[in-house]
């Protein structure tokens, strides 16, 4: 047999050695405290105008886009044009201005801030123990000054290095009790504008979902205002010039449509001019152009000799073709430099692109009608290709591809060759994808495509339709005065904080694990439709379980609620270990989702919530909360306090349980609101943990209660809380 025709069947054999893809661990780009952005990012005012400015905060539904207030000279200017100013003024990126609105008092997504946030969006002057009030903060209040202030602050920084209240690059400082080494002065500032390194992480979480470039590579971006359609290709926007190039190119369905504002986050490289397969004539030369690549034909008489219609020559000049990449001369020889499918029929009917006089296998015919839908077929037996060279590797799909494996929730773009997870159902949204464009593939197929990076986008910084106001660093006050630990009571779903005590002090969590644990399973491809087996030495637990026996077979759907609604510990580790990774890394992967969410104060170190070091703060809760509620399948099982179920038939039978909710949580006696859904748990370390969601009986307005550290395990407090908040009587301090 000779070498190509084994290297053939080879391709064949060697796909049925996998059964499964590899499991991804999220993942994302890590933070680094010694650099947060760069002085040229901090200093840039090149870029943008007033009219991008506004065009950001109207693309978000900020607030700001329609705020007229006083500048530091006691003109009436809009929002966009103090910021504006502010940066010219003092040569600062109105980026910076606008991450700082939004980190200080979520002036950006928040359609509905009181006067409170607007007088102090930057924070600049602003303490823990300051009084709003006072005479020597007065001068500073008003969002005008504000903005001027943080402004100004920045360049003063620079012009006073010198200072040694100053933080200063390449020189150690202390931070939360750590050590750090500024590598920018823009980051010695951060530092000394806010000496806190979370405050600072969420600059830079808000910075990188603004204003980095989040697209990947092969994706189409088009203008909610207009019909151009980009290429991000290398990091860079190339515009097709018309339809026919782009369709020759790409998929129009695959177009994303986004603001403006996304848009200007790209340089604009050169554009698409040609459609994909043209034949170019400059005065002395023939091109075709190969996507990219121009290749050179041998002579004119090659041209004629292959067959190309004169009629559809593009004539073009040398100055039109700067920047492409020359490729192989095409010669009389040359074989098929356009390419065309070839169709083994006595070989499991396999496929291969015939480009160029060798073959390129072709994996899955899901690859055809993605890269090469223009190209012909032809059906061909192994004796016609027996002596074709074969490429060593199989062809795959092209960038910007969406891909799931069949059966699996998971979805994956293409980037570079690699198959990058998009980590959530609510970064897939923020993307703009849609699940129409997403192709199922077989596991051999996933399998064969290398890991790349994870994506992860925090969705509620994209637009205020989407806002989660609990990161503001506006300070909370304890306007119920609750005598439990720490509790924190916010609007839902906006999480605006309107009462709280100790709110940023993490505590043992106990059973809010589950939550955590129930999220990761549903995007670990815990399916609730099929089933799982239960082993006493892999999964038992101690404490609180289900009464199930070694071998006993149970739908997943049931094991969820078993969890949830009884707060089993048995199952909470079954459900993990049946998820497709160990139980280490599925706790490891619950914390990088964490770490992805900003919930930066929470550990995970077991799925029971027995373990004390499991640590959380009640602000993070109602982040975490927040999530979990997004989902309906998390939703509906929180809204149960009872739930029945049989096991499926095994060697050991099929047990009928009965489970009823552990937690204690009944509305107060003429209460004037209703529990939607609620988790409760306890153990000696943590206390009592309750997280519910609630509604006004009379409003309908929903919020969600967080108590942390109580022993009463009838949670009176958080009913209290309850009963307060739904009076409709309670008011946000604004002064």
């Amino acid at each position: 047999m000779c070498r190509e025709i084994r290297k053939i069947i080879s391709f064949i054999l060697l796909s049925g050695l996998f059964l499964s893809p590899p499991l991804i661990a999220l993942a994302q780009v890590e933070f680094n405290p010694q650099f947060i952005i760069s002085d040229e990012e901090m200093q840039s005012t090149a870029n943008w105008t007033q009219t991008d400015v506004q065009k950001f905060l109207q693309d978000r539904g900020s607030y700001l886009a329609t705020l007229v207030a006083e500048d530091p000279d006691g003109l009436f200017k809009s929002a966009a044009e103090i910021i504006y100013d502010t940066a010219v003024k003092y040569q600062i990126n109105p980026k910076f201005l606008l991450v700082t609105l939004q980190k200080e008092q979520s002036l950006i997504t928040d359609d509905t801030p009181t006067q409170k946030q607007l007088d102090w969006a930057t924070g600049y002057g602003v303490c823990d123990s300051c009084d709003l009030n006072g005479d020597s903060l007065l001068k500073y209040k008003g969002f005008g000054k504000q903005v001027d202030n943080a402004g100004g602050l920045i360049r003063w920084y620079y012009n006073n290095t010198d200072k040694s209240f100053v933080k200063k690059k390449d020189q150690n400082t202390t931070i939360d009790n750590q050590i750090i080494i500024p590598q920018s002065w823009a980051t010695a500032f951060l530092y000394t504008y806010t000496p806190h390194i979370h405050g600072n992480k969420n600059f830079w979480r808000i910075w990188n979902t603004w204003f980095s470039q989040i697209y990947p590579n092969g994706t189409l971006l088009r203008s909610a205002s207009s019909s151009e359609v980009w290429l991000i290709q290398n990091n860079i926007k190339r515009k097709f010039k018309n339809q026919s190039t782009l369709l020759s190119r790409a998929d129009p369905k695959m177009i994303v449509t986004v603001q403006e504002s996304e848009l200007s986050n790209y340089q604009t490289g050169q554009e698409i001019s040609f459609p994909n397969y043209s034949v170019l004539k400059t005065a002395s030369s023939f091109y075709l152009l190969d996507y990219d690549t121009l290749r050179p034909f041998a002579s004119a008489d090659v041209v004629r000799q292959i067959g190309y219609n004169p009629d559809e020559f593009i004539e073009i000049t040398d100055a039109d073709i700067v920047g492409y990449q020359l490729g192989s001369v095409i010669n009389a020889s040359t074989t098929a430099p356009q390419g065309i499918v070839y169709q083994i029929t006595d070989l499991n009917n396999s496929y291969y692109l015939f480009k160029d006089s060798t073959l390129y296998p072709i994996t899955d015919k899901n690859i055809i009608a993605t890269n090469y839908k223009d190209l012909a077929i032809e059906k061909h037996q192994l004796k016609d290709i027996k002596n074709l060279p074969v490429a060593d590797l199989p062809l795959n799909f092209k960038d910007g591809t969406l891909l799931r494996v069949t059966d699996s929730s998971n979805v994956y773009v293409i980037e570079n060759g690699k198959k990058r997870l998009i980590a959530d159902v609510d970064t897939f949204a923020a993307l703009g994808y849609n699940r129409n464009n997403v192709i199922s593939v077989s596991a051999i197929t996933a399998a064969n495509i290398l890991n790349g990076e994870p994506i992860f986008i925090n969705g509620s910084l994209i637009s205020s339709r989407n806002k989660y106001l609990g990161d503001s660093e506006v300070k909370v006050d304890d306007l119920f005065g609750s005598k439990i630990p720490s509790y924190l009571v916010a609007e839902y779903p906006s999480g605006r904080i309107i009462s709280g005590k100790n709110i940023d002090k993490p505590r043992s969590i106990a059973s809010m694990v589950k939550l955590l644990v129930g999220y990761e399973a549903l995007n670990q491809d815990f399916n609730l439709a099929k089933f799982s087996v239960y082993s006493k030495t892999k999964n038992g637990a101690p404490g609180n379980n289900l009464a199930l026996r070694n071998g006993a077979v149970i739908k997943n759907a049931d094991l969820f609620n078993a969890m949830l609604i009884g707060s089993t510990n048995n199952t909470a580790r079954l459900i993990g270990q049946s998820s497709g990774l160990s139980e280490a890394s599925f706790i490891e992967n619950i914390n990088k989702r964490l770490e992805n969410w900003g919930a930066d104060d929470t550990k995970i170190v077991d799925v029971t919530g027995l373990d004390g070091k499991n640590k959380s703060t009640p602000r993070n809760l109602l982040k975490i909360f927040t999530r979990i509620l997004d989902n309906p399948n998390l939703k509906t099982s929180l809204s149960k306090t009872k739930y029945t179920f049989k096991e499926l038939p095994s060697k050991v039978g099929a047990k009928s349980h009965a489970i009823s909710t552990p937690n204690k949580l009944v509305p107060l006696a003429n209460a004037n609101y209703k529990i939607i859904a609620s988790k409760t748990g306890s153990t000696n370390e943590a206390g009592v943990v309750t997280v519910m969601l609630i509604e006004t009986i009379k409003t309908k307005k929903q919020y969600t209660i967080i108590t942390m550290g109580s022993t009463d395990i009838k949670n009176q407090e958080a009913n209290k809380i309850a009963k307060w908040i739904s009076t409709g009587k309670v008011k946000i301090t604004s002064n």
